[in-house]
């Protein structure tokens, strides 16, 4: 069984999936991570500045589908980054080989917690105030529809913590 986590930037999937993992003693991948290690440790906004977006998301599918097809585990806990479900290619893979759990919460949640750790994140690390505001709002409209379209459970996290967001994980699978 390959648990999935999908969500926006900032929802909280990194923190939640390595809880997760350990709670049910299994693996836990970061598809960011991995990709990192493929590059020979570039950090995901160097490769956004070498690469650029598009090859990004095609090196994301390539790395996303050899994850899925040679996993090992009897049950591992899956990452996602925020863009992975761009691809209609990444949203079947998901939707048909993981139980998919969309972290969803509000956009006054997001810019709050964005405004925060901006600058690790490539497409909204040079905006700020209204400016990111408008960029995550825009950002999320274009990718809700793959989080819903993938989702298993969705999990509304605003004002929980994640040890209420196991509870309610845990409960559901």
């Amino acid at each position: 069984m390959i648990i999935s986590l999908t969500g926006f930037m900032g929802v909280g999937k990194s923190t939640v999936a390595s809880s997760l993992s350990k709670h049910l003693y299994c693996k836990l991948t970061d598809l960011d991570r991995h990709i990192e290690e493929l590059n020979n440790g570039l950090s995901i906004d160097s490769l956004f500045k070498t690469m650029g977006e598009e090859e990004f998301r095609k090196q994301e599918e390539q790395a996303l589908e050899n994850l899925l097809f040679h996993n090992q585990e009897k049950v591992l806990v899956l990452s996602l980054g925020g863009g992975a479900l761009i691809s209609k290619k990444n949203r079947e893979l998901i939707k048909n080989k993981t139980y998919c759990i969309y972290l969803k919460a509000s956009l006054e949640t997001l810019l709050e917690r964005l405004e925060k750790s901006r600058k690790q994140r490539p497409l909204v690390k040079n905006d700020e105030g209204m400016y990111l505001s408008e960029k995550i709002a825009t950002l999320f409209k274009e990718r809700e529809e793959g989080y819903e379209y993938c989702a298993s459970l969705t999990l509304d996290v605003n004002n929980l913590s994640v040890k209420e967001i196991l509870i309610k994980i845990l409960e559901k699978i």
